[in-house]
């Protein structure tokens, strides 16, 4: 799914694979899981045979292959951040993992450790994870490196390309990622101050270990010209990269509201004439 809501179908939610691995266990990366089981279900109706992309399931009703896809086929679901359109769906699909097959849920720390704080806490839910009081352990967290730019590297320098490299992260069969902080809006914190603070998402290079290419997927994001805390530059000059040599395959990216929407009502998402404003910043 791509929406936000307020309809809690199609929520956030993609399943990516690399090209020419064979379909079997922990191929598939999901990249956030608003929508989870169910968005796989969904895309299973009508089918006499079931499919999945190229790939035929092994059983005979809907819900045993979506069972199947996401206990087994799916190697880690990578959060971009926190709010529950990008994490209810695994939330609500993570009692039915296994101790014994444990599900990785990925991310950056600061993500990360909101989810279990606040969410696998055993007051909003149980805490399935590895982590905390009184783990069960079906979930397992990973804390992704954090990407940032090679200053003061020169671009495209042999030190810069391998500075680069270090920071791509095996995820599943034949994929790996790399992970860059960007800025969804702000909260204003409780101090006499009410200041404002940028709250983060995530962007995500997704790499197809056996070709080189590339998806950029983008979690929600605002545009760096209004943003206090503006950070797309270094994602739009790491695949400015990319699409010079031929590798970046695809951008994911959202665009929330129509252009009529005043900016102090985005709430850190894109409308039509910002996102034309980043993919100039990314042609540049």
């Amino acid at each position: 799914g791509a929406s936000g809501g307020p309809v809690d179908t199609g929520i956030s939610g993609f399943l990516v694979k690399a090209v020419k691995e064979p379909w079997h266990k922990n191929v598939f990366v999901g990249i956030d899981a608003g929508t989870y089981m169910s968005g796989v279900v969904n895309a299973l109706r009508g089918q006499q045979v079931f499919r999945l992309g190229m790939g035929t399931l092994p059983f005979k009703t809907i819900l045993e292959n979506a069972a199947y896809v996401i206990r087994e086929l799916v190697a880690a679901v990578c959060i971009t951040h926190s709010h529950l359109d990008h994490v209810a769906g695994f939330v609500l699909n993570s009692a039915c993992f296994s101790r014994e097959n444990p599900k990785v849920l990925a991310g950056r720390a600061t993500v990360i450790d909101a989810v279990k704080t606040h969410i696998f806490n055993n007051v909003v839910w149980p805490n399935l994870t590895n982590e905390g009081d009184l783990p069960i352990g079906l979930v397992h967290l990973r804390r992704l490196a954090e990407s940032k730019p090679n200053l003061p590297v020169v671009e495209g320098s042999a030190e810069d390309e391998a500075l680069t490299e270090a920071s791509y992260e095996h995820i599943a069969n034949g994929l790996s990622l790399r992970a860059f902080p960007i800025t969804h809006g702000c909260v204003h914190t409780s101090n006499s101050s009410h200041a404002a603070i940028a709250y983060e998402s995530t962007a995500y290079f997704v790499r197809d270990e056996n070709t080189g290419r590339e998806l950029l997927m983008f979690g929600d994001v605002e545009p760096d010209s209004i943003s206090i805390n503006p950070r797309n530059r270094a994602v739009w000059s790491a695949a400015a990269v990319k699409f010079s040599r031929g590798q970046l395959a695809g951008i994911f990216i959202e665009c929330s509201y129509p252009s009529i929407q005043p900016d102090h009502s985005l709430f850190g998402h894109l409308s039509p004439k910002f996102l034309i404003q980043e993919l100039k910043m990314f042609a540049a």
